[in-house]
């Protein structure tokens, strides 16, 4: 097991910024590099986040605006 096995990808962090900080920036920078499906041809990839807001397909190449962090907007 890794150094990182509870923390994640905010491991790179150590022990600066906080807890609460980290915890956040974690949910946020994993949902930004989940794996989702294409809206246009349903394929199952990382999308690539071309500006802010601004993601693509590395598939299809189809463009669309989205979220900041996640490739549309979550509805609760």
């Amino acid at each position: 097991m890794g150094r990182t096995r509870v923390v994640g990808i905010a491991g790179r962090f150590g022990a600066r910024y906080g807890s609460s900080l980290r915890k956040k920036w974690k949910e946020v920078m994993e949902r930004r590099y989940a794996v989702y499906q294409c809206p246009y041809c349903s394929n199952i990839v990382v999308f690539k986040r071309i500006a802010f807001g601004i993601w693509q397909c590395p598939k299809c190449g189809a463009k669309w605006a989205g979220a900041a962090y996640t490739p549309w907007t979550l509805k609760k």
